[in-house]
């Protein structure tokens, strides 16, 4: 799915399979909820929210509409990949045509962009930065740049949200890749995805070298971690 060369057709069936891959795997319930979390620790009625490597938008999207109501979200979803943002922003137009008014408000604000890296935009800053199965595409010098700027630019909080390197791990990806999408693309993306993830110690001596000293990671369904970062307050 990195791939530049990918067909857009073979993109296009790829990101619906990572699509169906994030409901299943609750991804955006679970961002919005620590998202929630962040915004009553700090006392913020609103969030400016950075999605790094968004791909077809659907976290991004499902962060607006789960939390509608409860903060001001403005969530801004950033990939390299021209084909993935106007994926993203054909999705983001099919759901406004479905949701309530109140999801409508804030699935609105959405914007997604295409962009090639976090150094271009280091006079932005964003309350929280979050990346969903993103992480393990680096080498481990990779991330711990890509940490680095996240760190610089996030205001409250980073988020990291990866697959784990466990066997079982694998046998999720291989088996419910194959339920969930067509795409052999998605298929083969799934299991080599988890041989080439981090484990969660790696993950925080990553986080470490690259300055989010004090990072915490929780583990969750299905063979996943959570890592957070907290600036000094």
């Amino acid at each position: 799915m990195d791939d530049p060369l990918l067909d857009a057709t073979e993109h296009r069936r790829a990101l619906g399979g990572l699509r169906r891959v994030n409901w299943f795997s609750g991804t955006g319930s679970r961002l919005a909820k620590e998202l929630i979390q962040i915004a009553t620790e700090r006392q913020k009625s609103s969030l400016s929210i950075l999605d790094i490597g968004c791909g077809g938008g659907d976290v991004a999207c499902q962060v607006a509409k789960r939390t509608a109501g409860k903060i001001d979200a403005s969530v801004f979803g950033w990939d390299l990949s021209p084909t993935a943002i106007q994926i993203a922003r054909e999705q983001q137009a099919r759901q406004l045509l479905r949701v309530n008014p109140n999801e409508r408000a804030s699935l609105e604000k959405v914007r997604f962009d295409v962009t090639n890296a976090l150094q271009e935009h280091e006079e932005h800053q964003f309350d929280v930065i979050y990346c969903c199965l993103f992480l393990h595409h680096f080498t481990e010098q990779q991330a711990i740049e890509l940490l680095s700027q996240m760190r610089k630019l996030a205001r409250c909080s980073v988020i990291v949200d990866d697959l784990r390197r466990t066997r079982r791990g694998w046998w999720i990806a291989k088996l419910g890749c194959h339920l969930l999408s067509r795409s052999p693309v998605v298929h083969f993306d799934g299991p080599q995805s988890v041989r080439a993830a981090f484990s969660e110690a790696e993950a925080v001596q990553l986080a470490g070298q690259a300055g989010l000293q004090r990072a915490t990671v929780r583990l969750h369904w299905p063979e996943r971690f959570l890592l957070r970062w907290d600036t000094d307050r």
